[in-house]
């Protein structure tokens, strides 16, 4: 009892941060979680069907931690698309926590709150977090940066089990696996102490966290050898060179000039990013060149990196897994706007304050937008009405 008082004593600020920004990411993903469009579309439909079989998750593990709770919302015989919806939204709320932890260690508490809340009001993020499809786990990438972040500094006896576990879980993530063999290689030294610092207990639960992951994978994979592709990220055929160069010349599309042509997850073909956004991008991305030996550049470097690479050779990886490393970047450009605002009135309290506001004014321009592009726009949008017609998810 005295270990939780103290505990508590020390984590209460943070607890009640985390339950205001938990409070928050939940009314905004839940609005009208169920009713912003007139039915269900044909991917959410088909995908749902795909998981209605227990036997069809053990056959086709690929995407496991998402599959599990829908195949649990249809043995329970739920038929209302919000709850289907929810489970992604889960994962997209810890993504949106994740960032502003991330950013507050980083940063500051005003740097993580307007980065986190461009996260979180980002029309992209929005779509896929509140889809009835697996998508959302790429956003996963944001808690599994933070769990890294605190592996590199902490001196927990649990660190080695759960690293561990998270390779575990990581490997039902199309593309995961290889930003952990990235980490592990990266800081092999510190993965080893905390080996060498866990109890054998520790180490055998861990273990058998990757053994039954590996077990379930390799067994898919006898069934079809393309799920073990599909796991490590890539592509079940060979892609061309033509296929290549399109995929990569899709990724700068899509953010900057062209979204995707898909009315499920967007709207017309207007980029990902606002203007706003793409300058707080170019001097996020700048600013990384005076961190270049720090974890935090090379750690963002590496993964978007990997995510990049894996999205050019057309697997199942898409630019949502880029996404957020993409808004992590877009916060260091706010940081350095600030950072260069405070070096120029260095001890001007009004001046400071001032700088702050207009920053924030600009992010909530950028938040309305964003919000009512998908809010407003998109679901009344013929395209929307048109692709989301079904009002049985179950038919």
């Amino acid at each position: 009892m005295k270990k939780i008082r103290a505990w508590l004593e020390i984590m209460w600020r943070p607890l009640i941060v985390a339950i205001i920004l938990l409070a928050i990411v939940g009314v905004v993903f839940g609005f009208k979680l169920g009713s912003s469009t007139n039915g269900v579309s044909t991917p959410e439909q088909q995908y749902v069907h795909s998981v209605v079989s227990g036997q069809g998750i053990v056959n086709n593990p690929s995407f496991a931690i998402h599959k599990v709770p829908v195949y649990a919302l249809f043995k329970l015989h739920v038929s209302n698309i919000a709850a289907y919806r929810a489970v992604s939204t889960v994962f997209a709320v810890s993504a949106v926590i994740a960032s502003f932890f991330i950013l507050r260690r980083w940063y500051s508490n005003r740097v993580a709150g307007l980065g986190s809340a461009l996260l979180l009001t980002s029309a992209w993020t929005l779509h896929v977090g509140r889809l009835a499809t697996p998508e959302s786990t790429f956003l996963l990438v944001l808690p599994l940066l933070a769990i890294f972040l605190w592996l590199i500094d902490t001196d927990s006896r649990w660190a080695f089990t759960i690293f561990l576990l998270v390779a575990g879980l990581s490997l039902y993530l199309p593309g995961f696996v290889w930003l952990i063999v990235f980490f592990a290689i990266w800081q092999r030294k510190i993965i080893r102490a905390h080996y060498k610092k866990s109890k054998i207990l520790n180490k055998i639960l861990g273990g058998l966290a990757v053994v039954v992951a590996l077990v379930s994978i390799i067994y898919a994979s006898f069934q079809s050898v393309n799920i073990l592709l599909v796991t490590v990220g890539l592509p079940t055929s060979i892609p061309s060179a033509s296929t290549l160069l399109n995929n990569a010349i899709n990724i700068p599309r899509y953010l900057f000039w062209q979204g995707p042509n898909d009315p499920v997850r967007w709207l017309g073909r207007i980029p990902l990013l606002d203007v706003f956004s793409v300058v707080m991008l170019g001097l996020g991305t700048y600013r990384l060149r005076f961190y270049k030996h720090k974890n935090r550049a090379l750690l963002t470097v590496g993964m978007a990196s990997v995510m990049a690479v894996l999205i050019i050779l057309g697997g199942a990886v898409t630019v949502t897994a880029l996404m957020p490393i993409v808004y992590l970047l877009i916060a260091g450009g706010l940081a350095f706007m600030l950072q260069q605002w405070m070096t120029v009135f260095p001890r001007n309290p009004i001046a400071r304050m001032t700088g702050f506001a207009l920053m924030s004014a600009v992010v909530l321009l950028v938040v309305y937008y964003h919000t009512s592009m998908y809010f407003v726009a998109w679901a009344r949008a013929p395209e929307t009405r048109h692709v989301f017609t079904s009002a049985n998810l179950l038919k």
